[in-house]
């Protein structure tokens, strides 16, 4: 989610970044949406540019790239670090490693993430019909129908999958879990 600011079939990343830096806004993009905010006189040049961001993002091999070494940079810092490793440790405990809030992030499950894979989750879950757009300030209901129409009226519906995972079940009793941590 967060490659998709990085670059759109119209914009590099650089035009995006100059583009919403000289109207003073701020635009994120995360894997659950984005988000921007903006003065209100800059709002359709705030929501062209969103619109871009949202229906046509490039998603870079190099960004890519870039961030998987960022992530796995980050995994070398916390690897010994105490809390990351009880959070690990209990997320696995609690959820088990067949469920998504058990799963953790490794060197090895970075290097299998590919283009491709944002390419599908971004053609599989970005979809209007599971979309919401919150509009907040000094606009009022007809306007901001107006204009979520013309800049993100052509997003166009289709299904989306659901996943149903089993509840955690509650610990038996006492259990103590342990993780090694070399050199403790």
């Amino acid at each position: 989610g967060m490659l998709m600011r990085e670059g759109t079939i119209n914009r590099s990343k650089e035009q995006i970044d100059e583009s919403i830096d000289f109207i003073g806004a701020s635009l994120s993009t995360s894997s659950g949406g984005m988000f921007a905010s903006s003065l209100s006189r800059h709002t359709e040049t705030l929501l062209e540019i969103m619109s871009d961001v949202l229906l046509n993002p490039t998603f870079p091999l190099a960004e890519l790239d870039r961030r998987i070494t960022q992530s796995k940079s980050g995994l070398a810092t916390v690897r010994n670090d105490a809390n990351a490793i009880a959070r690990n440790v209990g997320l696995v405990a609690v959820y088990g490693t067949d469920h998504p809030y058990g799963q953790i992030s490794t060197v090895e499950s970075l290097d299998n993430i590919t283009r491709s894979m944002l390419v599908d989750y971004y053609n599989t879950y970005f979809k209007p019909n599971v979309a919401y757009l919150v509009i907040v300030g000094d606009i009022d209901v007809d306007r901001a129908r107006i204009l979520s129409e013309k800049y993100f009226g052509n997003w166009k519906k289709g299904d989306v999958p659901t996943h149903t995972y089993p509840t955690p079940k509650a610990p038996e009793g006492r259990r103590v879990a342990f993780a090694e941590r070399p050199g403790a």
